[in-house]
């Protein structure tokens, strides 16, 4: 199920990055102040995105999905 995960994510990932060139950054943040975080804006989207597709409902059941 990981593996699948993983792939699904990369595609959708890709997908985001080709629809929001004007709305991100480089790193794939919209434009703010202060530190930069370590998982960018484009790759939460594409998380919840992948997570949704795959029918996972909760973030508790994705982090076990992700652990396991």
């Amino acid at each position: 199920m990981i593996h699948n995960f993983y792939i699904k994510y990369g595609k959708i990932l890709e997908i985001c990055k080709q629809y929001s060139k004007n709305l991100v950054n480089e790193l794939g943040n919209t434009t703010k102040r202060g530190v930069v975080p370590k998982f960018s804006d484009l790759e939460v989207i594409a998380l919840s995105l992948t997570a949704e597709a795959m029918s996972i409902d909760s973030e508790n059941c994705l982090f076990m999905a992700l652990i396991i």
